[in-house]
Formats: structure tokens, C-alpha cells, sequence
């Protein structure tokens, strides 16, 4: 019998106490808050960086359009055409404007801009869900990730 009993002290003495695991799982709870949390920003600033790669990949062959005497092409509202023409034929060797829209990388991304002429152009593209946008423009004949609240035009932003 006094075996019985130690035997069951020894085994309440290995467990823990119900407060001890509340404890645990709280501080599990915190912990993984503060990951999905920074996870999610993560997230956010990947997003805008394939936007700015993949547009700015676009902007040499513009800039090499206009310098040939050709007609840039405004993206068309999903992307994907040709960025270049000479009268009514597309010049594939120029590339394409990236997709944007469903089923692409840049799923949630639409483009604006306008392409007046090689003095006063931008084409942008912002993010429906986050708003991060991506300017490429004349004045700094590149692309930059700017804020949702941030201006994109021809002249604004500058390098």
C-alpha cells in the first residue's frame, strides 16, 4: 500500500499542471501571431518586387523602340501584346508587355499610363489588394516601387 501511494506521487509529480500547459500554448499563440504577421508583410513586398522586375524588363525595349523610329503599344488591359510596331506589323523581337491579371504572377495587378511620346511617358502597374504600385516613366527612363498614395506620371516620381 505505501508503495501504491509513492507510486502515484511519482507519476503527479512528473505531469503538469493544467496553468503550466495554458502558459505554453499562450506563449505559442503570441509567437505565431507575430510570424504570420511578418510573414504577411513579407508577402506584400515580394509581390511588389516581381511587379517592378517584371515591367522593368519591358522598359529597355520601349526606350530601344522609340529610338528606331517605331510605334510603342500602350500595354492592352491584361498585358501580353507586343510592345512594338512598325505600321500595322507587330515586331516580336521587342518582347511583350508582362500579363497581369488572372492566372499570371502578377494576378492582382492592372496597368495605366500613357505613352505620348519618348520625352513624356509612364506605364504603371498597381496591385488591387495592397496597393503597391510600380512607375516606370520618362524622367527616370526606369521603374520604382512607390506608395499607393505617390504620384506616377511622366514627371513624378524622378530617380
Amino acid at each position: 500500500m505505501n508503495m501504491r501511494k509513492k507510486s502515484k506521487k511519482l507519476i503527479h509529480a512528473l505531469g503538469f499542471t493544467l496553468v503550466e500547459l495554458m502558459v505554453v500554448m499562450g506563449i505559442i499563440g503570441i509567437l505565431a501571431a507575430v510570424v504570420i504577421v511578418s510573414l504577411s508583410s513579407q508577402g506584400k513586398n515580394a509581390r511588389g518586387a516581381k511587379a517592378l522586375s517584371e515591367l522593368s524588363s519591358a522598359i529597355p525595349s520601349l526606350i530601344s523602340c522609340w529610338s528606331n523610329d517605331k510605334s510603342p503599344q500602350a500595354p492592352s488591359g491584361s498585358g501580353g501584346n507586343v510592345i512594338c510596331r512598325e505600321g500595322s506589323t507587330d515586331l516580336i523581337s521587342y518582347g511583350n508587355w508582362p500579363k497581369v491579371g488572372a492566372n499570371t504572377a502578377l494576378a492582382t495587378y492592372s496597368y495605366s499610363g500613357s505613352l505620348n511620346n519618348k520625352f513624356t511617358w509612364y506605364v504603371g502597374l498597381t496591385s488591387a489588394d495592397d496597393g503597391n504600385r510600380v512607375c516606370c516613366n520618362s524622367a527616370m527612363k526606369s521603374c520604382k516601387l512607390i506608395g499607393s498614395g505617390d504620384t506616377c506620371n511622366a514627371t513624378t516620381p524622378t530617380n
